[in-house]
């Protein structure tokens, strides 16, 4: 069979070009399609990573909450420790003496002649017996105060005489008694008491 091809020249060029235009549409329309899918692709994968970023933020602000806490309840624990500490502190120095005041003051209370074996001091009681509770009787003047024991011994009653002088007008010990078994011989012993606000203030 034989084909006459009747086309001209020009004819053919033409075709050649709308063959050439057609591919040339066709491609730009892949790539639009293909720019089109890549930037629907990267839309969602901003979403999606925006999302992820505020789940990320939720978390570490959690965290970061979980870690105040943890911060603010072991200040407190440190705070309860010191608290603790200055307490005990606290108690030791109200259960101490000033020795060296009670010391001066008691050298210069001494009077020649005397001779001080022992000197025992302890915090006195409440005072407040049983009975005295049921009686709504409340008696805390000796709340404080430091029972102070002296024994010793002197040469002469008028050296044992000057020293129970001297503790009566004594401004650190009060509650002077005088004791009638000191008079018997050498040995004597007097029980008195000291205030704490004395002993304590500067």
């Amino acid at each position: 069979m034989m084909k006459i091809n009747l086309l001209s020249p020009v004819d053919k060029l033409n075709i050649k070009w709308e063959k050439i235009g057609r591919l040339t549409v066709y491609n730009y329309a892949i790539i639009i399609a293909i720019e089109v899918i890549f930037v629907f692709i990267l839309l969602i994968t901003v979403g999606y990573l925006s999302i992820e970023n505020k789940k990320l933020d939720k978390q570490l602000d959690s965290m970061q909450l979980g870690s105040e806490v943890k911060e603010i309840n072991s200040i407190k624990k440190e705070a309860m420790k010191y608290n603790n500490q200055l307490d005990s502190l606290f108690e030791i120095q109200e259960k101490q003496l000033y020795w060296t005041k009670i010391l001066d003051d008691f050298s210069q209370i001494v009077s020649p002649g005397i001779k001080i074996n022992n000197i025992t001091i302890e915090l006195e009681s409440s005072g407040i017996s049983e009975k005295n509770k049921t009686k709504n009787i409340s008696s805390q003047d000796n709340v404080g105060n430091f029972k102070v024991v002296i024994t010793g011994d002197s040469k002469a009653m008028e050296d044992l005489l000057a020293f129970e002088n001297n503790l009566k007008n004594s401004e650190t010990f009060f509650n002077f008694n005088i004791n009638p078994k000191n008079y018997d011989g050498e040995n004597f012993r007097y029980a008195l008491s000291v205030k704490r606000e004395d002993v304590i203030s500067n």
